[in-house]
């Protein structure tokens, strides 16, 4: 009897490492599992807003491409709006032009007049 608990106890003995062995295989793989789940998802995260910062990037480089588009037209404009052909034609068309030698009269202003002294005088005075 006594052997028979002998070989009965080490045989309980010897699978009670066996189990331990399985649970802790078992708690192994399911940490590496959610380990590559984890590094996967980090992934993912990553790589998403990698994206969304570029399509960000994208908008804005049109954006600024299309405000480049309208400052380089408003500046054509500008130009053709300020050369001096189109100034002159577009003050012949609102009626202007050179006076006509009927239009010009000159006013002659004495010296006196203004009671200054001439130019030349003031000059030699000094």
């Amino acid at each position: 009897m006594i052997q028979q608990n002998i070989i009965t106890s080490s045989a309980h003995a010897i699978e009670a490492p066996k189990t331990h062995s399985r649970n802790s295989s078992a708690l192994l793989a399911a940490l590496l599992i959610l380990g590559v789940t984890l590094m996967l998802s980090l992934y993912v995260y990553q790589a998403s807003v990698i994206y969304t910062t570029q399509l960000a990037i994208q908008v804005r480089e049109q954006e600024y491409a299309r405000r480049e588009r309208l400052n380089a037209e408003a500046l054509i404009l500008l130009a053709r709006t300020q050369s001096m052909n189109e100034m002159v034609r577009r003050a012949r068309t609102s009626g202007y032009g050179p006076p006509k030698a009927s239009q010009i009269k000159y006013v002659y202003i004495h010296d006196d007049f203004l009671g200054s002294t001439p130019a030349n005088e003031v000059a030699a005075r000094r």
